[in-house]
């Protein structure tokens, strides 16, 4: 789907270019992989990437450089994200770019 083109393109231009880009992933806390590694205040720890094939989770696309994560206290579901993602693309679509 889109998300695969986006991150071949991302990889591709990372290959090609010295600056880092801004890429911001939206997902359901509930459905992430290795939470633990994430809890933490003003604490830097490294982040497992390898996913365990026998989970229900997911783990998070190392490809972005910042993640915003949808907690509707579920766990193991896909959509708690959907209408935060929906909310903040609309948002951003309305915002005026000065050129």
């Amino acid at each position: 789907g889109v998300i695969r083109h986006v991150g071949d393109a991302l990889k591709d231009h990372a290959s090609k270019s010295r600056g880092k880009i801004c890429t911001i992933g939206i997902a359901p806390w509930g459905s992430v992989e290795n939470q633990e590694d994430l809890i933490g205040k003003d604490v830097v720890r490294p982040y497992q990437t390898m996913s365990n094939p026998m989970s229900k989770l997911t783990v998070l696309n190392s490809m972005h450089s910042h993640f915003i994560l949808a907690d509707n206290g579920t766990t193991g579901k896909y959509g708690a994200e959907v209408k935060l993602r929906r909310q903040l693309e609309k948002h951003i679509s309305l915002q005026k770019i000065n050129t």
